[in-house]
């Protein structure tokens, strides 16, 4: 039997739940909106860069040629969440990734939580690595992963290197994404003529190494910004349908606890009132 020591219990439970989510909601709103700040000035950012190389690619159009890796095995990066409670973000991301003809490709997945959806599903994986959960953590990310996707490109002769992650859009939701970011596509970024023809210090080639560099970095950066911005936004989404989900609980929950406190209230007086009827007849 259900009594209201039971249903003030099970109150205390959902309380704590829902203070849990709230926790968060708050957390995944912080993310998102710190993420979402800095995505246009990042985007522009990038866009310079491409904007830099489609230059240099046109001044110097040989060492397009001379930039371009020997034939060699895909390097596919696969960006994941970090952290949990965030739908069917991954699901919908290794979906995505699967369609990508990727025979014979080395393959790195970013994000702990993700990378545990791609274990249970028994997708081919060479490295996981952790991701970053918060904006302020991306930058050293960053560091590290450039900087290991450049050792295996010069190191292990790999013919092309792809970012595959969730793209945040104006609507608040995201789209998987692959962008290929080694090779350059200087054929995209070529341009016909030039304005005005930069002034330069430098060789040719030594401003277009150090700017695939940066458009290596660039492109990881953006990759994780994007990443996080869509996983919280998922996270956000799922922990407001799980606020509402518990409020609902807890106005059943306070009404029960309401109702069952009159029942036994009238319970009470009744047995009050055939005490005293009781004691009246006796007298």
């Amino acid at each position: 039997m259900i009594t209201t020591a039971v249903l003030k219990g099970k109150l205390h439970s959902v309380g704590e739940i829902h203070d849990i989510v709230a926790s968060m909601k708050a957390f995944a709103g912080y993310n998102l909106q710190g993420a979402k700040h800095q995505i246009p000035y990042r985007r522009a950012y990038q866009a310079s860069i491409e904007e830099a190389v489609g230059d240099i690619v046109t001044l110097f159009p040989h060492l397009a040629a001379l930039k371009t890796p020997l034939p060699g095995h895909p390097l596919f990066v696969l960006f994941l969440s970090q952290e949990g409670l965030c739908g069917f973000f991954n699901e919908r991301l290794i979906d995505f990734f699967e369609t990508l003809p990727r025979e014979g490709a080395t393959i790195l997945v970013v994000g702990e939580r993700g990378g545990e959806e791609a274990r249970s599903r028994q997708m081919a994986c060479d490295r996981f690595l952790k991701g970053a959960s918060t904006v302020e953590a991306i930058d050293s990310y960053t560091l590290e992963l450039s900087a290991y996707l450049q050792e295996l490109v010069s190191g292990e002769h790999l013919g092309t290197l792809t970012l595959v992650y969730a793209r945040h859009n104006d609507a608040g939701s995201c789209e998987p994404v692959a962008q290929k970011v080694l090779p350059p596509d200087f054929a995209r970024f070529h341009r016909a003529s030039l304005k005005k023809e930069p002034l330069l210090y430098l060789d040719g080639e030594t401003i277009l190494t150090t700017l695939i560099r940066e458009y290596l970095y660039t492109s990881c950066y953006e990759a994780f910004l994007e990443s996080v911005a869509s996983e919280n936004q998922e996270r956000l989404a799922s922990m407001v349908q799980a606020d509402n989900a518990i409020k609902e609980r807890l106005q059943n929950l306070r009404l029960e606890l309401n109702a069952l406190r009159q029942k036994e209230i009238t319970e009470e007086l009744l047995e009050i009132v055939s005490t005293y009827r009781s004691m009246i007849k006796k007298v």
